[in-house]
C-alpha cells in the first residue's frame, strides 16, 4: 500500500541517519499537507514563495495581520480545502474545523482537518488512510 503513495523527503527538512530524511505512506502525506498549506501561494498580493512554482501553496498568508474573527476562519477552511483540493490529489478532506486560541499575541488560528488518502483523486477510488487527524498553526 505504501508504494501507491511513492517516497520522498519529509517537510520540514532534517537529517536522516545518512541523508535528509525521507518517509513513505501516512507519514509523507502528512509531510504534504504540511508543505502546502505551511507554503506562500502566489494571489493577487503576493508573487509566491518557489520562484519555479509560483502557484504552489496556499493562501494562508493571506490571513495575517488580520482581525481573527467568523469571517476568518471561514476563509482559513476556504483556503485550506482550495489548496489540497488543487495540489494533493491523494487527501479528500472529510472535516475541517477553524478555532481562535487566545494567547498574548492576540489570538491564533487552529485548524483542525480530517481527512482519507485515497488511491486517486475520483469519485469511488479506494480508501487506503481514513479519518486522518492533522493540527495546523496559523497566526494572524
Amino acid at each position: 500500500m505504501h508504494e501507491l503513495l511513492g517516497h520522498g523527503l519529509v517537510i520540514p527538512f532534517h537529517r536522516g541517519a545518512r541523508d535528509f530524511a525521507t518517509a513513505d505512506g501516512e507519514r509523507l502525506v502528512r509531510a504534504c499537507v504540511q508543505q502546502i498549506l505551511g507554503t506562500v501561494g502566489a494571489s493577487d498580493f503576493t508573487q509566491g514563495e518557489l520562484p519555479w512554482r509560483t502557484e504552489f501553496g496556499s493562501l494562508l498568508h493571506l490571513l495575517r495581520h488580520q482581525q481573527n474573527d467568523v469571517a476568518l476562519r471561514e476563509m482559513a477552511k476556504v483556503y485550506v480545502r482550495d489548496a489540497l483540493q488543487r495540489w494533493e490529489p491523494r487527501v479528500r478532506v472529510t472535516q475541517l474545523d477553524a478555532q481562535r486560541a487566545d494567547d498574548a499575541a492576540g489570538g491564533k488560528l487552529i485548524l483542525r482537518l480530517r481527512y482519507d488518502v485515497v488511491q486517486r483523486n475520483v469519485p469511488g477510488s479506494q480508501v487506503l488512510f481514513a479519518d486522518l487527524e492533522q493540527t495546523v498553526t496559523v497566526t494572524p
